[in-house]
């Protein structure tokens, strides 16, 4: 998912562009290299991060992929992460332990979820019995379930193992606080373009200190081995306009409201929709423990479709047959032989998109109905 980027910046990078092809020597030899660092020290400053640990990539999976295909692995080491890890990441894990006689372990994560503390202790039981695992990958917010993860207590677990933690915030920038130092991770990446309004292709990679001397772009050029930021920044001709806007971006994020603001209005607008599929549907919110629930986003459990096989390419057959059939467009995943939805909201949502989308859900023919206990399902409005 990429939220959408307001007009202001889409004329900001074409004017940009434009700035661009009137001079493209000046621009890439004495502007761009301004303008990249202003909006480095401005991405840095909202992340609560020191500006030389922090470097832009195009996308949180290219940040992901980039420090796996860095670190100097030894032969057989492993690499955990969850049943909930994101599949471009998954595939990227696996292909790295193929690379090194080595193996990807997924723990399980299952619904329902009592207290956060379970996450906690399900990774800690997984590395205190597999002891080859050198890093561990952590959604900070899970794409398809939503959940928020106790990254500060998994991180600090991890440390006191000595083992190396990757977190993927593809979703969580923009939709909660982020502090990178205060996090202490060993490798942090995610998304600009999701939920901060940018235009897409635009992240960052966070690496600690002691990793920069050996962590490198995917992609080599002038600048081999001749610094972390250097190396980053020079990549061959490329266009870079995502990331310059940022400044531009983020204020716009805080004349907004803010995060205060934002949620406030994402919650309330999700819960009247929320409360329209429990009417119309039967469909009920997920519970989960109140410090996992993402601050713009709901997981919806749904009824069986008929024809349409709960896996990963039954739910790709009917976002498919919805954006199609009913131009909505909505994630629905398969998880532990479910169907659930996936509800986001930003500001430029109103409650008519999401009466849109339980009219397109109401066309489809269901199995069966969990319009079971409308006292313990019903959202608060």
């Amino acid at each position: 998912m990429s939220c959408v980027s307001p007009h202001l910046f889409l004329s900001t990078s074409t004017r940009l562009l434009d700035l661009m092809n009137e001079n493209p020597d000046r621009f890439y030899k004495i502007v761009e290299g301004r303008l990249y660092d202003e909006a480095r020290r401005a991405a840095s400053a909202f992340l609560g991060a020191k500006a030389e640990n922090l470097v832009f990539v195009p996308n949180a999976t290219t940040g992901v992929n980039t420090v796996l295909r860095s670190l100097p692995w030894d032969d057989g080491d492993e690499i955990l992460g969850t049943n909930f890890t994101f599949t471009s990441n998954v595939n990227a894990c696996r292909s790295v332990a193929d690379s090194i006689n080595g193996k990807f372990h997924q723990f399980q994560i299952r619904f329902p979820i009592k207290d956060s503390s379970e996450i906690v202790k399900s990774m800690t039981s997984y590395l205190d019995n597999f002891q080859k695992i050198r890093l561990v990958v952590l959604d900070h917010i899970s794409s398809p379930t939503t959940l928020v993860f106790p990254v500060k207590e998994m991180i600090a677990e991890c440390r006191k193992r000595h083992v190396l933690t990757l977190v993927d915030g593809a979703h969580a920038i923009g939709q909660v606080e982020v502090n990178l130092e205060d996090l202490r991770p060993d490798f942090y990446t995610g998304n600009f373009h999701k939920w901060l309004y940018t235009p897409r292709g635009c992240a960052i990679l966070w690496v600690a200190e002691e990793h920069q001397k050996w962590c490198a772009p995917l992609l080599i050029s002038l600048q081999y081995k001749k610094g972390y930021q250097k190396e980053f920044k020079i990549q061959g001709t490329r266009d870079n306009i995502p990331y310059l806007v940022v400044p531009e971006v983020l204020k716009f994020f805080e004349d907004i409201g803010g995060l205060e603001k934002i949620h406030c209005y994402a919650d309330t607008l999700l819960d009247s929709a929320c409360q329209m599929l429990w009417n119309r549907l039967g469909a009920r919110p997920v519970e989960v423990p109140e410090s996992m629930k993402a601050p713009n986003m709901r997981l919806i459990h749904l009824p069986r479709f008929k024809g349409y096989t709960i896996n990963f390419e039954g739910a790709r057959k009917l976002n498919l047959d919805i954006m199609e059939k009913h131009k909505v467009v909505c994630l629905i995943c398969a998880v532990q032989g479910q169907f659930f939805l996936r509800l986001s909201a930003n500001v430029y949502n109103e409650l008519s998109d999401f009466v849109k989308l339980v009219d397109a859900l109401s066309q489809f023919n269901w199995e069966d109905s969990i319009h079971t206990n409308p006292v313990s399902h019903k959202c608060k409005l």
